[in-house]
């Protein structure tokens, strides 16, 4: 194996870092500086001072000229982020438990006029929504009505339902979403939701409603996603920059 190859495989950057990051805020130390994270990373300075201020962007440390890299150790206690799109079953195994994905419907129909007007697409496009359920230690955890444009040409039919609905929408949209919207609410379980939830209907669950964006503005899919009552502990994390 040659040493390109071996570099190749490594995990993503910003994810050595964030281990080096949960290591200093176990252990109560702060970050080391620039030039010793690239020798320990066998990365470039300009890469790591790139991924620094990701890191800092999302609230790991807190970097001031001229003093160390303070960590913030509060993050050590979160065991999921509001403000971070993590994949439903990854999200599960975070809080120690065995996820499993059941798919409950597929239909393919044409949206709505509001649908149309929402997310600014040519009114009678056809759209592939997918129902799904993830249980957590085989309790009901998530429900997710996902849509997704058919704008190419690709049958629906030979799409895998189970797939996470980005790359569902890589294949019938023809984009990959960059960046997604997303609008929290609490609502009301309806009977059919809390059939698939064993909850009782009208039970208030965390909702989002969630739009997924491509580099050209063009909306790739949207869903409503119900998070159970009692199955995740969510925090959101934020800089303080009080003006």
């Amino acid at each position: 194996m040659t040493s390109e190859t071996a570099r190749d495989r490594q995990p993503p950057l910003d994810e050595r870092l964030e281990e080096l990051w949960a290591e200093a805020a176990r252990d109560g130390r702060r970050l080391p500086g620039e030039p010793a994270l690239a020798a320990a990373l066998s990365s470039s300075r300009p890469a790591v001072r790139e991924a620094l201020i990701r890191l800092e962007e999302r609230g790991y440390i807190h970097r001031r000229k001229g003093a160390d890299t303070t960590v913030n150790t509060s993050l050590l206690d979160i065991p999921a982020r509001f403000d971070r799109r993590v994949e439903e079953s990854a999200l599960i195994r975070a809080m120690g438990q065995t996820p499993q994905l059941d798919v409950l419907d597929v239909q393919r129909t044409r949206i709505t006029l509001d649908e149309a007007e929402a997310y600014d697409l040519r009114p009678g496009t056809e759209v592939l929504r997918v129902h799904k359920r993830w249980t957590a230690d085989g309790v009901p955890a998530l429900l997710a009505h996902d849509s997704v444009p058919i704008t190419g040409a690709v049958d629906p039919e030979t799409i895998d339902p189970e797939q996470p609905m980005v790359d569902i929408a890589v294949t019938l949209a023809g984009a990959r979403a960059e960046w997604e919207v997303v609008w929290p609410t609490a609502t009301a379980l309806d009977e059919a939701d809390a059939a698939h939830a064993s909850r009782p209907a009208g039970e208030p669950v965390l909702t989002l409603e969630v739009s997924g964006m491509s580099p050209t503005h063009g909306v790739c899919y949207w869903t409503t996603e119900h998070h159970l009552s009692g199955a995740f502990r969510y925090a959101m994390v934020r800089r303080a920059d009080w003006r």
